[in-house]
């Protein structure tokens, strides 16, 4: 049911662990990861609802649909808003937990 939870976790990570690659300090490199796992995880959704707006209202055509329809995350299924809340809040608690035991150190 929550397939972005580890994807979000995954893309934090690789992200963290590129950004400290390349010399970012800890803290902001878990931000930049949450970050990175947040887009990913909507623009996975908005992407799906532009699919589902085709197949029900676009007659199969992407050329139907209406400019920005994907952004409508009013319209987004219950399961899409929830699985993407749960993944940002994850990641966000993970950097959030990282800044306070870094700062704490």
């Amino acid at each position: 049911m929550f397939a972005h939870l580890p994807l979000a976790l995954v893309l934090q990570a690789m992200t963290l662990g590129l950004a400290r690659a390349l010399g970012v300090d800890l803290v902001p490199a878990a931000w930049l990861g949450a970050f990175c796992a947040i887009a990913v995880c909507v623009a996975r959704e908005i992407t799906q609802r532009e699919y589902q707006w085709i197949e029900q209202f676009g007659g199969g055509l992407r050329r139907n649909m209406p400019r920005f329809a994907g952004y409508r995350f009013w319209e987004w299924n219950g399961h899409s808003k929830r699985e993407t809340v749960a993944a940002a809040a994850l990641v966000l608690l993970l950097a959030a937990v990282i800044t306070v035991v870094t700062n704490h150190q």
